[in-house]
């Protein structure tokens, strides 16, 4: 099993949608939202997946083709 760590940016079509329940709903991947942010018009996420590498990339490439950015959130040197 792979954990990908994310930080997510939602354009203003995109904020009103339930995207993270889509993501539970459609990919064996689990989910945990460590941080957020979200406003009428626009909103960020950090988000921790944990599943097959094959399972997180479409999961990525599918948060892309909503027109969601998918960034890594780098580890830090103090978090080990």
């Amino acid at each position: 099993m792979t954990q990908m760590r994310l930080h997510l940016t939602f354009p203003e079509e995109r904020v009103r949608e339930p995207i993270v329940y889509e993501i539970c709903k459609n990919f064996p991947v689990v989910v945990n939202i460590r941080r957020a942010d979200i406003s009428d018009d626009s909103g960020w996420m950090e988000l921790e997946m944990d599943g097959d590498l094959p399972d997180l990339e479409r999961t990525v490439a599918y948060l892309r083709d909503r027109g969601i950015v998918v960034a890594p959130i780098e580890k830090s040197i103090l978090e080990g």
